[in-house]
Protein backbone atom coordinates (compact mmCIF):
# COMPACT_ATOMS: atom_id res chain seq x y z
CA UNK A 1 0.00 0.00 0.00
CA UNK A 2 1.10 3.87 -0.66
CA UNK A 3 2.04 5.85 2.03
CA UNK A 4 1.73 9.79 2.09
CA UNK A 5 5.14 9.61 1.61
CA UNK A 6 4.56 8.57 -2.64
CA UNK A 7 5.38 11.91 -3.56
CA UNK A 8 8.90 11.70 -4.17
CA UNK A 9 8.47 8.59 -6.07
CA UNK A 10 5.98 10.41 -8.39
CA UNK A 11 8.90 13.36 -8.82
CA UNK A 12 10.95 10.54 -9.50
CA UNK A 13 9.03 8.55 -12.49
CA UNK A 14 8.40 12.15 -13.80
CA UNK A 15 11.85 13.33 -13.82
CA UNK A 16 13.42 9.61 -15.01
CA UNK A 17 10.87 9.86 -17.73
CA UNK A 18 11.99 13.13 -19.69
CA UNK A 19 14.80 15.61 -18.86
CA UNK A 20 12.99 18.63 -16.90
CA UNK A 21 14.63 21.53 -18.48
CA UNK A 22 13.31 20.00 -22.08
CA UNK A 23 9.90 18.77 -20.94
CA UNK A 24 7.99 22.25 -22.55
CA UNK A 25 10.25 22.15 -25.64
CA UNK A 26 9.45 18.61 -26.13
CA UNK A 27 5.95 18.67 -24.94
CA UNK A 28 4.36 21.68 -26.40
CA UNK A 29 6.45 21.56 -29.66
CA UNK A 30 6.64 17.71 -30.15
CA UNK A 31 3.52 17.82 -32.94
CA UNK A 32 1.90 20.66 -34.62
CA UNK A 33 -1.25 19.54 -32.98
CA UNK A 34 -0.50 19.38 -29.68
CA UNK A 35 1.18 22.63 -29.59
CA UNK A 36 -2.29 23.92 -31.46
CA UNK A 37 -4.02 22.67 -28.41
CA UNK A 38 -1.60 23.92 -25.49
CA UNK A 39 -1.10 27.15 -27.45
CA UNK A 40 -5.24 28.12 -28.00
CA UNK A 41 -6.15 26.14 -30.49
CA UNK A 42 -9.67 24.60 -30.94
CA UNK A 43 -11.15 27.00 -28.53
CA UNK A 44 -14.62 26.22 -29.18
CA UNK A 45 -13.71 22.39 -28.41
CA UNK A 46 -11.60 23.23 -25.63
CA UNK A 47 -14.79 24.17 -23.74
CA UNK A 48 -16.28 22.43 -20.91
CA UNK A 49 -19.30 22.86 -18.86
CA UNK A 50 -17.04 22.27 -15.93
CA UNK A 51 -15.52 25.06 -16.41
CA UNK A 52 -18.05 27.07 -14.81
CA UNK A 53 -18.02 24.83 -11.91
CA UNK A 54 -15.05 25.95 -9.80
CA UNK A 55 -12.59 24.15 -7.74
CA UNK A 56 -13.76 23.15 -3.55
CA UNK A 57 -12.05 26.21 -1.46
CA UNK A 58 -9.55 23.83 -0.20
CA UNK A 59 -8.33 23.13 -3.21
CA UNK A 60 -5.76 25.95 -2.75
CA UNK A 61 -2.89 23.99 -4.74
CA UNK A 62 -4.94 22.81 -7.64
CA UNK A 63 -6.16 25.10 -10.20
CA UNK A 64 -10.04 24.47 -11.07
CA UNK A 65 -8.94 22.84 -14.24
CA UNK A 66 -6.42 20.10 -12.15
CA UNK A 67 -8.99 19.74 -9.41
CA UNK A 68 -11.88 19.18 -11.96
CA UNK A 69 -8.92 16.63 -14.04
CA UNK A 70 -8.43 14.63 -10.70
CA UNK A 71 -11.96 14.34 -10.21
CA UNK A 72 -12.61 12.92 -13.41
CA UNK A 73 -8.92 10.34 -13.22
CA UNK A 74 -10.78 9.65 -9.41
CA UNK A 75 -13.69 8.35 -11.23
CA UNK A 76 -12.20 6.51 -14.41
CA UNK A 77 -9.48 4.90 -12.57
CA UNK A 78 -11.51 3.79 -9.66
CA UNK A 79 -14.65 2.25 -10.51
CA UNK A 80 -15.15 -0.33 -7.34
CA UNK A 81 -19.25 0.11 -8.14
CA UNK A 82 -20.72 -3.06 -7.52
CA UNK A 83 -17.75 -4.34 -5.23
CA UNK A 84 -17.06 -4.13 -1.42
CA UNK A 85 -14.10 -1.68 -1.76
CA UNK A 86 -14.53 1.73 -0.76
CA UNK A 87 -16.29 4.12 -3.15
CA UNK A 88 -13.86 6.49 -4.23
CA UNK A 89 -16.08 9.97 -3.65
CA UNK A 90 -16.29 8.29 0.13
CA UNK A 91 -12.35 9.26 0.58
CA UNK A 92 -10.52 12.38 0.18
CA UNK A 93 -8.37 11.23 -3.42
CA UNK A 94 -8.46 14.76 -4.91
CA UNK A 95 -7.26 16.19 -1.32
CA UNK A 96 -4.62 13.88 -1.30
CA UNK A 97 -3.49 14.41 -4.76
CA UNK A 98 -3.39 18.18 -3.66
CA UNK A 99 -1.39 17.01 -0.75
CA UNK A 100 1.41 15.11 -2.79
CA UNK A 101 1.89 17.83 -5.38
CA UNK A 102 2.35 20.09 -2.21
CA UNK A 103 5.39 18.18 -1.97
CA UNK A 104 6.98 18.57 -4.98
CA UNK A 105 9.36 21.45 -5.83
CA UNK A 106 8.10 24.05 -7.72
CA UNK A 107 9.94 23.73 -10.72
CA UNK A 108 8.81 20.16 -11.24
CA UNK A 109 5.52 21.45 -9.87
CA UNK A 110 5.31 24.14 -12.25
CA UNK A 111 6.35 21.63 -15.11
CA UNK A 112 3.82 19.02 -14.04
CA UNK A 113 1.45 21.72 -14.19
CA UNK A 114 1.99 22.37 -17.63
CA UNK A 115 1.96 18.13 -18.12
CA UNK A 116 -1.78 17.75 -16.33
CA UNK A 117 -3.19 20.95 -19.20
CA UNK A 118 -1.54 18.84 -21.68
CA UNK A 119 -3.00 15.37 -21.18
CA UNK A 120 -6.55 17.08 -20.47
CA UNK A 121 -6.52 19.33 -23.70
CA UNK A 122 -4.95 16.79 -26.41
CA UNK A 123 -7.92 14.81 -25.79
CA UNK A 124 -9.48 17.39 -28.46
CA UNK A 125 -7.49 15.87 -30.91
CA UNK A 126 -8.44 12.57 -30.74
CA UNK A 127 -12.01 12.45 -29.41
CA UNK A 128 -12.89 16.23 -30.25
CA UNK A 129 -13.61 17.14 -26.24
CA UNK A 130 -11.20 17.41 -23.01
CA UNK A 131 -10.12 14.27 -21.67
CA UNK A 132 -12.45 16.12 -18.39
CA UNK A 133 -15.30 15.54 -20.32
CA UNK A 134 -14.94 11.84 -21.86
CA UNK A 135 -17.23 9.08 -20.98
CA UNK A 136 -15.79 6.12 -18.27
CA UNK A 137 -14.69 4.27 -21.73
CA UNK A 138 -13.43 6.33 -23.73
CA UNK A 139 -11.41 7.94 -20.80
CA UNK A 140 -9.86 4.62 -19.97
CA UNK A 141 -8.83 3.87 -24.03
CA UNK A 142 -7.42 7.71 -23.59
CA UNK A 143 -5.03 6.24 -20.31
CA UNK A 144 -4.67 3.36 -22.41
CA UNK A 145 -3.57 4.92 -25.61
CA UNK A 146 -1.35 7.03 -23.92
CA UNK A 147 0.42 4.27 -22.23
CA UNK A 148 1.54 2.79 -25.62
CA UNK A 149 2.70 6.57 -27.17
CA UNK A 150 5.92 8.39 -26.54
CA UNK A 151 7.49 8.97 -23.46
CA UNK A 152 6.34 12.28 -22.39
CA UNK A 153 3.08 10.38 -23.12
CA UNK A 154 3.51 7.21 -20.68
CA UNK A 155 5.03 9.82 -17.94
CA UNK A 156 2.30 11.67 -17.99
CA UNK A 157 0.10 9.13 -18.00
CA UNK A 158 1.77 6.91 -15.59
CA UNK A 159 1.95 9.74 -12.99
CA UNK A 160 -1.67 10.93 -13.15
CA UNK A 161 -2.28 7.53 -12.29
CA UNK A 162 -0.27 6.90 -9.64
CA UNK A 163 -1.19 9.97 -7.69
CA UNK A 164 -4.39 9.12 -8.08
CA UNK A 165 -4.57 5.90 -6.93
CA UNK A 166 -2.14 6.69 -3.82
CA UNK A 167 -4.63 9.19 -2.98
CA UNK A 168 -6.91 6.53 -2.55
CA UNK A 169 -5.03 3.38 -0.95
CA UNK A 170 -3.60 5.87 1.63
CA UNK A 171 -6.50 6.25 3.35
CA UNK A 172 -7.28 3.48 6.17
CA UNK A 173 -10.63 3.46 5.15
CA UNK A 174 -10.21 1.65 2.01
CA UNK A 175 -8.19 -0.99 3.25
CA UNK A 176 -10.89 -3.14 5.53
CA UNK A 177 -12.09 -4.68 2.60
CA UNK A 178 -8.89 -6.02 1.15
CA UNK A 179 -8.25 -7.63 4.84
CA UNK A 180 -5.33 -4.86 4.63
CA UNK A 181 -4.49 -3.97 8.47
CA UNK A 182 -1.85 -1.06 7.95
CA UNK A 183 1.72 -0.74 6.97
CA UNK A 184 4.05 -2.91 9.25
CA UNK A 185 5.83 0.23 9.76
CA UNK A 186 2.67 1.84 11.79
CA UNK A 187 2.57 -1.57 13.95
CA UNK A 188 6.35 -2.07 14.61
CA UNK A 189 7.03 1.54 14.84
CA UNK A 190 9.64 1.84 12.49
CA UNK A 191 10.95 5.61 11.31
CA UNK A 192 10.69 6.64 7.82
CA UNK A 193 13.59 6.82 6.09
CA UNK A 194 13.03 8.31 2.67
CA UNK A 195 14.39 7.34 -0.55
CA UNK A 196 17.43 5.93 -0.97
CA UNK A 197 19.34 8.14 -3.39
CA UNK A 198 20.54 6.52 -6.69
CA UNK A 199 23.98 5.36 -6.76
CA UNK A 200 26.72 6.90 -8.65
CA UNK A 201 27.90 6.17 -11.74
CA UNK A 202 30.91 5.05 -10.78
CA UNK A 203 29.95 2.76 -8.17
CA UNK A 204 27.49 1.12 -10.56
CA UNK A 205 30.60 0.49 -12.79
CA UNK A 206 32.73 -0.56 -9.44
CA UNK A 207 29.83 -3.43 -9.09
CA UNK A 208 29.54 -4.64 -12.63
CA UNK A 209 31.60 -7.62 -13.60
CA UNK A 210 34.53 -7.31 -15.67
CA UNK A 211 33.80 -6.63 -19.64
CA UNK A 212 30.35 -4.95 -19.22
CA UNK A 213 31.61 -1.72 -18.24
Amino acid sequence: MKSPHSAPNVAAIWQQGMARRRFLKWSLLGSAGVAAVAAGGFAFLRRSPLDNQPAPDWATGLSAAEYHLFDRARQVLLPVEGTALTPSDQVPVVRNVQALLNNLDPATRKEMGTGLGLFDNAAVLSHGRRFVDLSDADARAYFDSWGRASVIQRTLATVIKQLTYSAYWQEPATWAPTGFDGPVSDKWGLAYLGNAPLPADDALRANQPEGQA
